[in-house]
This record gives structure tokens, sequence and C-alpha cells, in this order.
């Protein structure tokens, strides 16, 4: 399921080469992809997405609300290359759905909860990225554990799935995202080192993803994101 995304990667810490096209527009979609491919997303539009059964395993730290329909607050893009793009549409409520394109076609959907965000200074930012002591459950561990916030918490273990799998830890993926918001007049620009873990849900053939991301927006704010996910299928997703 995620080889395509593993691929589109490249499971390296080398940025991608400055692109000089690929930069968002007004409807916050790069070049060359429309709203069409994209289930009739676009920024400042609205969503709903159907995620059926899933309220119904507790093992499941994502949840979401399959009723309500959700604002496209901002939009962003991360042009990988060798016609790989990744599309971010960032909800008001907190989550986001990312479409993996490859020349011009989705490979698939996911959406992520914001579960946990850490804010950070700029040294504690480069401790996390460049620091030689890794702790566990760092960006890059072979395995990470995430406690849930309910009232009784349990702790989930997510595995690695970018770098050497034997390996107890790997560098984190390196990429640049532009960031279009309803008031933006130019893109913001973020750069992510990025690992992404995945773990089964108990009783279920679903799969549950955990993005850890140390993020630097350029203007002086750095943070550690831990993403919580699920795959949602085109059908899912109802664009207006």
């Amino acid at each position: 399921m995620l080889n395509n995304l593993k691929a589109l990667f490249r499971a390296t810490t080398q940025k991608q080469p400055e692109q000089t096209t690929g930069r968002p527009v007004a409807a916050g979609l790069p070049m060359g992809i429309s709203q069409e491919q994209l289930e009739g997303l676009r920024l400042d539009g609205r969503v709903n997405i159907k995620l059926i059964g899933l309220r119904a395993h507790a093992d499941a730290l994502f949840s979401w609300d399959d009723d309500a329909y959700h604002h496209i607050a901002a939009v962003g893009h991360v042009d990988l290359g060798q016609g790989a793009h990744l599309v971010r549409f960032y909800l008001d409520n907190d989550t986001w759905l990312q479409a993996n394109i490859e020349h011009g076609q989705v490979l698939e959907y996911k959406l992520f909860d914001f579960y946990r965000v850490a804010h950070l200074s700029d040294a504690e930012f480069d401790g996390v990225i460049n620091g030689e002591d890794k702790q566990p459950d760092s960006i890059g561990a072979q395995t990470v554990a995430l406690t849930s916030t309910t009232e009784e918490p349990r702790i989930c273990t997510y595995q690695r799935l970018w770098g050497d799998s034997d390996s107890l830890w790997s560098p984190p993926v390196v990429f640049e995202e532009q960031v279009m918001t309803t008031e933006s007049i130019a893109a913001r620009h973020v750069t992510h080192h990025a690992m992404l873990y995945e773990r089964t849900i108990q009783g279920t053939e679903r799969m549950e993803y955990l993005l850890i991301s140390a993020e630097n927006d350029g203007e002086g704010s750095f943070m550690v994101v831990h993403n919580v996910g699920v795959d949602v299928a085109s059908v899912d997703i109802d664009a207006m």
C-alpha cells in the first residue's frame, strides 16, 4: 500500500531541487493538476469524508465525524520531482487530506489529524534533526510508541516505513511544502523533516499511520507534529 509513497519520497535526506513551475495558483492547486482530478477539492471549498465503520473500533487513535462538511482553509503542495506531487487540503477541524499524485494520476488519499504538536526553540529543533543522541520514539527511530489521550490511556506502537528496516534509526526525509490560504498573496514555505510509520488497527484490515514531522516555517517558528491518519477511498470524498 505504501510502496508508491516510498518510491515518491525516495527515502533520502537530500532536498529536491527548486522548481520554477508547479507553484500553487489561485485555486491552491499545482500547475497541471485540476479540481476534477482531485474529486473537486479546492482552496476555499468544502468537503465531507465518509469513514464508515471507523468509529466502531476502539483501538483506533484516529477519530472522525462523518456527518459534517468542512471548509478547506489552506492547500499545501510538495513537488517531489519526476512528475510526483503531494497535495494537502487543510480543513477547519485540524485535520488534513493528502493526495499522492504521480504523472497526473491520484494514487491514494490519506486523512491525517494533528494529534500532537510541540513548539520548539531553534536549539531544540536543531537537536531533534541533527542531534547525535537519538532518543526512543524520536523521528527516525525503528518503532515509535504513542499514548492515547482517552480516559483509559493505552500505548500504540508504530513501525517505521522509510529507510533501512534493519537499522535502529534512519534519517528523516526532507521536503519543501508551499502553502496557500484564502488570504495568501504568495505561498508560504515550510521545510519538513519527516518519517512515516504504520500499525494495524486491532480487529480490522485497516492500517493507521503516524507521520512525525519536524517543521520550520522559515519565519522563526519550529515544531514537531505527530499526525495520525488512515487511508481514504476517492468514493468517500464529497467535495463542493
